[in-house]
This record gives structure tokens, C-alpha cells and sequence, in this order.
């Protein structure tokens, strides 16, 4: 819904999402599933027609979308120069708390930020300090938290060091190998294949968009997520306009006799 219902503010009938939830490999009782679940997160509302249901973007769901689409801009351009500046977090969370942890991090993630030791989190992303203000009053830790912005100095860890710790970019580099394979000769030809070989690529984008740190190049040149950013772009570009026609045949089959 983020991909065809945003920003048109389009109602979408039930029947549509299963079928195409059903092309990407989920089972119509799972589907169902994956809709009421979104609906509980505040995600999607249902609107009610007759026997049937059709559901739209809610504030928070559009909200979600756009931020998704502002990373996904970002994740798809390449990144200024470097000034050789961090955002640094010092932050514990008490070892009971592991839900509030485990969210934590997952925000902290979703920032880019990463961990080379114990309790401190930092990224070359200096513009996110907002988003970083919000994430820590949301778990109410502004009382026991410590950010800063500069440079290293020659006392401890060297920045391409942090960058070793931090993040697990071995295993980054041999997914994005695996998935430039797949898709090295991959030709969809039209109607679902290439509906769903849309989608696919985009969720694709989102999962790697969470993976991915994104470090300018003067911290990690010659990366192959760069080469990966050209694939998605490529293949979203020759396959948008086919993705497209194809979603809204299938809205116009969904749609119930005498609905509007």
C-alpha cells in the first residue's frame, strides 16, 4: 500500500492485497493475517461496504511511507563528502529491560548508527541528532543519556576501526553479492511477473535500507551497496510503468459489482 496507495490516498479492497500478497509467497490465511495486524498497528483503517472491506493509509501509516521514501532517496543517492565529523551516543538501558533494548537498538539501527564497544553508538550522519532526540525521549532515557558531535582524536579506535566494529559489513558486501546475481539477468516479462518483481525488488530496498549504514566513501570506498543503489534504480525505472498497469487491472477486478 506504501508503493500504490501513497500519496493518491487510494482505498484498496481486500481482495486486491491477498492476491498480490499471494504472488509474493504469502498464503491467503497469512495475508489476512498481515492486514489485521497493520490495521492493529495503526497502520491502515478499514472502511466497510457491504459484505466487503477496503482499507486506507491511516496519519501514522502515511507518516511511516514518507519517511520511507526519504531514506529511500537518501539510500539511492550517493552521499556528500565527509567532514570527518561523528554523532556519538552513550547510552545503557538496565539489563531487565530487555524489550526496551531490543527497541532501542532497532531505533538506533534504523538511524545508522552502530556499536564498536559496550554502551556507545555513533554515526558519520551528524544531521540525524533530531531524529536522535526523539528516539531517546521516547524511552525516556534524556536523564542517563550523553550525545556529542566531533572528530577522533589518536587515543583509541581509528575511524576505519569503528568501522570494522560497528557493523558486520562482510556479511552486508556477500548478500548484496547474492542479490546483484539474482537479478544480473533477470527479465520479467509483463502482467504479475513484473508486478511482483517490482515489489519484490522494493521490499528488497527497504530490508537493505535498515542493513546498510550507508558510510561516505572516504570512511568505505569501492562499496558494492553503491553498485547495488544502480541496480535498484535501474530496475525500478524500467519496471515501473509495467507495475503499474498491471496494479490497476487488478484494482478494477476487485472492485465489487456497483462499488465506486
Amino acid at each position: 500500500m506504501g508503493e500504490f496507495a501513497y500519496p493518491r490516498d487510494e482505498a484498496i479492497w481486500t481482495t486486491a492485497l491477498v492476491r498480490v500478497l499471494n504472488g509474493l509467497g504469502v498464503e491467503g490465511h497469512a495475508a489476512r493475517q498481515a492486514i489485521s495486524r497493520s490495521a492493529d498497528a495503526g497502520w491502515i483503517e478499514r472502511e466497510r461496504i457491504g459484505r466487503t472491506a477496503r482499507w486506507r493509509l491511516t496519519r501514522s501509516g502515511k507518516k511511516i511511507i514518507e519517511d520511507g521514501l526519504h531514506r529511500a532517496t537518501e539510500f539511492l543517492d550517493r552521499s556528500e563528502p565527509w567532514d570527518g565529523r561523528w554523532l556519538v551516543l552513550l547510552v545503557s538501558v538496565p539489563q531487565g529491560e530487555r524489550t526496551t533494548r531490543k527497541r532501542l537498538y532497532g531505533g538506533l539501527a534504523w538511524l545508522r548508527m552502530g556499536n564498536p564497544t559496550p554502551g556507545v553508538w555513533l554515526t558519520p550522519h551528524v544531521d540525524t541528532a533530531g531524529d536522535l532526540r526523539d528516539l531517546i525521549a521516547e524511552f525516556n532515557l534524556t536523564e542517563t543519556a550523553i550525545s556529542f558531535v566531533g572528530h577522533t582524536e589518536d587515543v583509541g579506535l581509528s575511524d576505519e576501526q569503528i568501522v570494522q566494529r560497528a557493523w558486520n559489513l562482510a556479511e552486508l558486501a556477500n548478500t548484496y553479492q547474492t542479490l546483484l546475481a539474482r537479478y544480473a539477468d533477470h527479465r520479467p516479462a509483463d502482467g504479475d511477473e513484473v508486478l511482483l518483481s517490482y515489489l519484490e525488488l522494493r521490499n528488497y530496498l527497504q530490508q537493505f535500507m535498515r542493513l546498510d549504514p550507508q558510510l561516505p566513501e572516504e570512511l568505505l570506498p569501492k562499496w558494492v551497496g553503491h553498485e547495488a543503489s544502480d541496480l535498484f534504480r535501474n530496475r525500478r525505472e524500467r519496471w515501473l510503468a509495467g507495475a503499474w498497469e498491471r496494479w490497476e487491472e487488478i484494482l478494477r477486478e476487485a472492485r465489487p459489482n456497483g462499488a465506486d
